[in-house]
């Protein structure tokens, strides 16, 4: 009996560090070209790379969503323009509703107006409809904009063309969100 729970263990501790290993050289092998193309390095640890896109500081990631039951990968940019935070979530088509749903979260409702029209350009670069939603949030606070998608599993960490399209979106929106948090010339002030 003695023999059968140590070679139980010991074939459960075998086949514990060959996945561990196994989920490493993966992780490796999608994240060292992001880090490469942000000039920056790749934390294995962490499932996260670090770096600069167009003098941007970037920090793109494995998370887990709020809730804790869906895995994101989440790129954030930079964008201590302080004003008012703001929440973006699209939702794409379903059968049962034809039409995109856009849930969007701020007291500045002309933040919203900017967003869906840059919806009509640039956000279709982000292929919304290939996932069941995305997030794009700015948080004044942690000074970042903030682009979460979905993923089924670490495979589906993006190759670095479509990461080079998420970074490029995203330079855009930080150059638009500096400009809407800017005074108003109404009001002598910025968003507060």
């Amino acid at each position: 009996m003695c023999l059968i729970i140590v070679v139980a263990l010991v074939g459960t501790s075998y086949l514990a560090v060959y996945f561990t290993r196994r989920a490493k050289a993966d992780l490796e092998r999608l994240l060292t070209p992001l880090a490469e193309m942000i000039g920056g390095e790749a934390d294995l640890d962490e499932a996260e790379v670090k770096g600069t896109w167009q003098g941007n500081l970037v920090m793109a990631r494995m998370a887990n969503a709020a809730a804790g039951t869906v895995r994101l990968f989440q790129i954030d940019m930079i964008d201590a323009a302080g004003g008012t935070g703001w929440n973006y979530v699209y939702s794409r088509p379903r059968k049962d509703h034809p039409e995109p749903e856009i849930e969007f979260i701020s007291d500045r409702p002309e933040i919203q107006g900017a967003l869906d029209g840059l919806q009509m350009g640039a956000l279709e670069a982000l292929l919304p409809n290939d996932r069941e939603w995305l997030q794009l949030e700015y948080s004044p606070e942690a000074g970042h904009i903030r682009l979460a998608r979905p993923m089924k599993g670490r495979n589906e960490i993006p190759a670095p063309e479509r990461f080079g399209i998420d970074l490029d979106f995203l330079v855009k929106l930080c150059d638009e969100n500096r400009r809407l948090q800017q005074p108003s010339p109404e009001s002598g002030r910025g968003i507060s």
